[in-house]
Order: C-alpha cells, then structure tokens, then sequence
C-alpha cells in the first residue's frame, strides 16, 4: 500500500471534517483535489464511503466500503463504519459480523461495542445485546451511550425496573439529551408511573416527546389538554400516523365521536401516503362510518393505483353498508387473482352472511392454511360446521372443555379472596376515567381502561396478574395436546400476557358478540358483579357460540356461563362471545386479557 503524501492526508482530514459537519459538496471538491494514487487508498476509499452515505447514495457507500475492507482488513474503523452504514440499512445481523471484525482487531474500542449492542438490540438477539452492553459499560462506565444501549437491553428483555436505573444514569450524564429523557419516560410509563413520565417532558418537550406527553395527559384523565397536545403535534406533522390513531381513539370515549376523523381529513386534503390512506380508512371503519372508508378506499386507489389493501376496504364497507352483492364482486375476483388469508377470509363472511356455508368453507380453510395462527379463520369454521352438521364442530369448538370456569387465588399478602377483590375494585375504579367505550370496541354501554393494565408497579395489580397466570395454567394443564388443532395445538408450559385491561359496565350494559384477533387464549375474570346477575337469570351471563349480528345468523348460545366475584373463564380467542345485558344501579367490573403460548 502506497503512503499518503502530506497533502493527500490533509486533504482527507479536510473531507472528514466536511462530512462531519454536513457540508457535502464542499467534501465533494475536497475529495475530487485527491491525487490519483490517493484515491484507492484504504482511508480515502472510507471518507468518500462516507461522503456518498451522507447523501443518501448507500449503494455506493456500500461499494467503497467493501472495496476499503479488502485494501485494508485490519483497519478497524473501516469496519466500524462499514457496519454503522449496514445497520442504517436495516441489515443489522452483517452489521454485527462486521462489528465484530472491528473488535477482533481492537477489542478495546468502546464505540464498536456500543454499536454492537445497539444492532443486536435491533436484530431482537438480547444475549449477544447485553453481552456487548456489558463490555461497552466496563470500559466506559459512565458514557451516555453506553448506557442509553444497557437500558434498550434491558427494556427489549422486559426488565422495566432494570431499564429505568440505566437510563436515569444516562439521564445524569447527559441531563440535556431529549431522546434518553423521551426513553425514559416512556418506559416509566409503561410502568403505570404516570406522574414521574410527566415531569420528563413538559409542555416545553420537542415535537418529537409530545405525542408520549399527550398520551399520559390522557392517562390521567386530562383530556382537554392531552387534545390540545395532539393538535400541537399535527400542526407540525399533519400526517403523523401515531399521533392521528391516538386522538380519534380517544375523542369517540369523550362523547365526541363526529370529530374522531376530522385530523384525517385535514392530512388527506395533500397527497397522502399509502399508509395514511390505510389508517384513515381503519379508522373510519373503527367508529362505524363505512361510507367514509368506502370512499376513502376508492380515492386511495384513485391515488395510488390498485392495490388489495384498498379492495378489501371496500369490500367490508359496502358489507357493513347493506350492499352485499357489489361486494362478492369484488371479493370473488380478488381471492381468485390475489389469494391471501384476509382475501379468503372475507369471501368466506360473505358467503356466509348469504347463507351459502357450504360454499364459504373451502374459503376458510384457504384461510386457515394461509393464515395458522390467525382467529378469524377458525372463528368462521366454528360457525360453518356447526351450520352443515360437520362433527369437526364439536373438534373444533368443544365449549365444554375449552371453556374453563374457576375461582383464582387471594395473592400474597391478602388473607382472603374478598379482601382482594375490594381493594382490586378501588384500584380499577380509579382507572376508568372515560365518558364512552373505545369506538372499535366490542362493549356497549360502559368504559375500558387506557393501555395495558398490567403495564404498571401497582402491587394489587400485579398480585392479580400472578394469580391469574397461575389459574390459567392450572386450568390449561388439564388439556390434552393435539398438534392439528390450532388451540390445542400450541399448549406450552406457561402463558405470556398480550394485552389486559377493564371493562365498567352501566345497567344495560353489554358486549356484542366478538373474538379477540391476536390471542391465542382470551379471558374475563370478574370482580364486581350486581347482585341482580345469578344463577337463576340470563342477566348479564357470558355467551358462548353465538356469531357477530352483522352475519345475520340466528344461533343460540351453544354455553352460558353466569359470573360470579372473583371467578375467571379462559376460552380459546376464535371462540365467539358476547354477553347479556342486565340491569341494576350497581356497576359490572371486570378485567381481560389476552394470552399467547410461553416461547
């Protein structure tokens, strides 16, 4: 390898400088005053790497920088920044190939290992994560990053209270750092330490912290605020999908449903994205305006050219609207030419809802294949069989044994069942602040919980979620494994929660029959039931078997189980359900969630 001359090198230190400090073209002219025997030198061939990547011309950063490793092999800051531009693309597994060649050669560069962690943390592989977390934080145990790439470890790993000490240390090191100020918060929050987020970011808080701040406004119940905050967002970002989801989420539960759109039609006045089209119109179909996500459908494709995403969509919405015929139109043509899972599954609702079973059935099958983990398709066979007398019914859909009813255990440190369950009812009391249920949904008549209730330091909640998690696996250890069957099937040693919350339910309050799309195991464990709901009435019983109205199918329930305080009924997700309305002055509360199979 040629030397540098004193030129070449200050001209290269020149470049450096300029890409560091953006100037782009100037590095340009910088790189082009190079003599020609400097340019294919290992450092050269890296400024230039990364002068093309500050322009966003990766593919030729990427050449420059393999051509550089092959100069120069044991150069490690060629490997280092060959592996920052390959994390940046999204391939993180050879970024951390490529780390790793930078700290064969130099195994005390802080840096290196700092990167490291970050890209296994991205990759999702926690061990080699916290293994490079914990070399970085032995060299520079004090370095904002370093730490900032522990907290991301423990927080992916679920070790919240382990994320928060990391990042608070972060926090002390670098008090100005909104990003480690914005995690931080974040992660309080998932806590339940609503109070403790909210002071991280104030009403000062960058663009970027204020839909985390709008939401924990909404948290505790300041919701005129929490909106202003979401407005603050959008008048800087129109089109921000996260902050557009959370308000129309929230207004339809403060009694002001007819302004959940209004957000999205301001953001699709200018030219929209696809994915804003695919929100909006989810959102449409959430609070029940089917006429706007038909016509939101029409000018997505209008836009953007045909897709499935935009077919589906009109075809639900001209189901929801009465128009069934135009709707098998569209449907049959798309699972012929484009067959998926959500395609088959559609044409099989229609076709059932015709009252043609024995046609939707090949459809969700089709599904199903398609589709193993998914509900919908199972629900829909639940259904089918049941209506052509196919004994895979009663396979499929044993309500007897896959319902299962019981009583959950006081947890430590509550002498009895009922002393816990009164304290249980204070602590959910206080978390239903809304006027309305979600808009999407199943209750009517009653209200639901922000976010996941188990998400918190809470010790009553958190004594419940144990109890419930060891009633569930008492009960599903009773069950017989059987590998075709898409409940059964999937039986493992223990339970991973997948989202929890409560339910209040008023008098004449219900919910309408429904599945839970991504669970494998849904639930409903009550903790305040009216004296007015017993065993010798229907009155606000839980219904098993019986469809969604909108299929126009006239089933009886095929199991009703009766709630009682403190009993907790486990069911597979595909299983329809819904329950009676009652009436009394006293409240129906209850907590749910949804399970999925212990890895």
């Amino acid at each position: 390898m040629t030397a540098l001359t004193p030129a070449d090198t200050a001209l290269l230190g020149r470049a450096f400088a300029q890409v560091k400090a953006g100037e782009n073209t100037a590095a340009d002219a910088t790189l082009a005053d190079l003599s020609l025997a400097a340019r294919g030198h290992p450092d050269a061939l890296m400024v230039t790497a990364l002068a093309r990547k500050a322009t966003g011309d990766m593919p030729a950063a990427l050449r420059l920088f393999k051509a550089a490793t092959h100069s120069a092999p044991k150069h490690p800051a060629i490997w280092n920044s060959y592996a920052n531009c390959l994390d940046e693309l999204g391939d993180h597994d050879a970024a951390i190939v490529a780390y790793r060649r930078a700290l064969a050669i130099d195994p005390q560069a802080s840096a290196s290992w700092i990167n490291l962690a970050l890209a296994a943390v991205a990759a999702k592989r926690w061990d080699d994560a916290a293994a490079a977390a914990t070399r970085a934080l032995a060299l520079v145990p004090t370095d904002r990053r370093a730490l900032t790439a522990a907290a991301m470890v423990a927080e992916g790993r679920g070790d919240l209270n382990e994320a928060v000490v990391a990042y608070s240390g972060a926090l002390a090191v670098a008090p100005g750092d909104a990003v480690v100020r914005h995690n931080l918060a974040a992660v309080l929050r998932r806590q339940g330490q609503i109070e403790a987020a909210l002071a991280l970011v104030g009403p000062d808080a960058p663009v970027q912290s204020r839909l985390l701040r709008a939401n924990l406004l909404a948290d505790t119940g300041e919701f005129n605020a929490a909106i202003d905050t979401y407005h603050s967002v959008l008048s800087v970002r129109p089109a921000d999908l996260p902050t557009l989801a959370a308000l129309a989420e929230l207004l339809p539960q403060l009694g002001q449903a007819d302004a959940a759109l209004s957000a999205y039609h301001a953001a699709l006045a200018s030219a929209a994205a696809p994915d804003l089209w695919r929100a909006a119109i989810g959102a449409a179909k959430g609070i029940d305006a089917h006429a706007t996500a038909l016509a939101w459908a029409r000018r997505a494709e209008a836009a953007h050219g045909h897709h499935s995403d935009w077919t589906l969509a009109a075809v639900d919405a001209l189901s929801r609207l009465g128009n069934d015929a135009a709707a098998l139109a569209l449907a049959h043509p798309l699972a012929a030419d484009a067959p998926s899972a959500a395609a088959e599954t559609m044409l099989a609702w229609l076709l059932l809802k015709a009252g043609d079973a024995g046609a939707a059935e090949p459809h969700a099958l089709a599904a199903s294949r398609l589709q193993p983990l998914g509900q919908t398709p199972w629900a829909l066979l639940t259904l089918i069989w049941r209506l052509l007398r196919d004994q895979r019914e009663a396979w499929l859909a044993d309500y007897d044994r896959l319902v299962i009813a019981s009583e959950i255990l006081p947890p430590p440190g509550w002498s009895s069942l009922a002393g816990f369950l009164g304290d249980l009812t204070e602590t959910l009391t206080k978390r239903h602040l809304t006027l309305a249920a979600p808009a999407d949904q199943s209750l009517r008549g009653g209200t639901q919980t922000r976010g996941d209730l188990f998400a918190t330091t809470d010790p009553v909640l958190l004594g419940l979620q144990a109890s419930l998690v060891n009633s569930v696996e008492a009960g599903l250890a009773s069950l017989v494994p059987d590998t075709a069957h898409p409940f059964l099937g999937r039986l493992a040693a223990g339970v991973t929660m997948a989202g929890s919350w409560s339910v209040r339910l008023r008098a004449q309050g219900f919910h309408i029959s429904h599945i839970h799309h991504k669970g494998w195991l849904s639930s409903a464990f009550y903790v305040g039931v009216p004296p007015e709901i017993n065993a010798g009435s229907e009155a606000g019983t839980l219904r098993f078997g019986v469809p969604d109205a909108a299929l126009g199918l006239d089933l009886s329930p095929r199991r009703i189980v009766t709630p009682s305080p403190g009993r907790l009924v486990i069911f597979p997700s595909y299983f329809w359900h819904g329950t009676a309305p009652f009436e009394s002055a006293a409240p129906r509360l209850t907590v749910a969630f949804d399970a999925l199979p212990r890895q």
